[in-house]
């Protein structure tokens, strides 16, 4: 396995399976010690800088917590603090190559991709992509790490990851992440959504170019009932394509009126994960959801407040997860 120290994480693509078990191994023995009252300030010293320039709640308190629980320290670099974005003063790579002098690593939660691809280029500390309208490893990891504490190993397992409605428009990034997971970890994916809410064809196809050697799989279809049918796992989430996202900063995540306008044609409860819908997967399934969630839109209270139900469990290991990921890429786990 290679030695993660130094590198910059912008997907699931970066890792191979390997590299993806012993992160998840880190993180649940820091999970475990945290648990025990047993330090671990493996960062002690560290400085990690936050680029956000989308809203965070998870993503944000995971990562600072994360670094202060590591003895390190978390600095905030949004566009109050930056030369950069709508004052526009600096060349963003001016901006990257001096953080780079200061810091030990970036968290970068990119509204862009090609901005988190250019600062990953100028940066020489290893950096960690937040989320970005292509991926969001961060959250596939902690999903990855739940459903292990859960149900055991995840090879052979059924996850049926359906598409609900909320008016707003969240990026793909999760949806991409998990089809690379399934494809690197061999459990069965099966994305439920309609059509014109794709995720991204050419990650699908590096999905399944390692499910071959996994045992996994990947498919999209159009039906909750296909999809959830034995699923152990059903993971609710709604996405757009990146260039719809793109768009948020202009109308708030509300995406361009024409797109809006045949998007709110699917509101009408049937792409709304009801107790109903959970009934058709096995009797132990589990429910989870990345959250922020749209309540009742997306997914219903009877099924997020219900026994299935592990959504604060998978919030509560973006912590966890994200602390392996720091400690390896930083260098302060041996």
């Amino acid at each position: 396995m290679r030695d993660l120290k130094g590198r910059d994480i912008k997907g699931i693509a970066d890792f191979d399976k390997e590299e993806i078990e012993f992160t998840i191994e880190v993180s649940r023995e820091l999970k475990r010690m945290l648990k025990m009252g047993m330090p671990h300030k493996l960062l002690e010293g560290k400085s990690l800088g936050g680029i956000f320039e989308s809203p965070s709640t998870r993503t944000s308190i995971s990562f600072e917590t994360a670094m202060m629980q590591l003895g390190g320290h978390m600095l905030w670099l949004d566009q109050s603090r930056l030369w950069v974005g709508e004052a526009a003063e600096e060349d963003w790579r001016d901006t990257i190559l001096t953080i780079d002098r200061y810091l030990d690593g970036i968290a970068y939660r990119a509204i862009r991709r090609d901005r988190l691809e250019a600062a990953a280029e100028y940066a020489s500390i290893p950096l960690l992509n937040a989320s970005c309208p292509v991926e969001h490893p961060c959250q596939a990891f902690a999903d990855v790490m739940t459903m292990m504490e859960k149900k055991g190993p995840v090879k052979g397992a059924k996850v049926a990851l359906l598409w609900g409605y909320r008016s707003a428009n969240p990026p793909a990034g999760l949806t991409n992440s998990t089809m690379l997971m399934a494809g690197k970890l061999g459990f069965d994916l099966e994305i439920a959504c309609p059509e014109g809410f794709e995720p991204d064809m050419n990650l699908k196809a590096l999905a399944d170019k390692a499910a071959k050697e996994s045992g996994g799989s990947v498919k999209i279809v159009r039906s909750y009932e296909e999809a959830a049918k034995n699923a152990d796992f059903i993971n609710v989430y709604s996405w757009v394509s990146p260039e719809v996202f793109a768009k948020g900063l202009e109308t708030h995540f509300q995406g361009d009126p024409e797109f809006q306008a045949q998007k709110d044609k699917l509101g009408d409860g049937s792409w709304c994960v009801t107790k109903k819908v959970v009934e058709m997967a096995r009797k132990d399934a589990l429910v989870m959801h990345c959250m922020p969630i749209s309540r009742n839109n997306e997914v219903t209270d009877e099924v997020l407040n219900s026994p299935q139900s592990i959504i604060f469990d998978e919030a509560e290991n973006r912590l966890h997860t994200e602390k392996g990921l720091l400690a390896l890429l930083m260098g302060g786990y041996r």
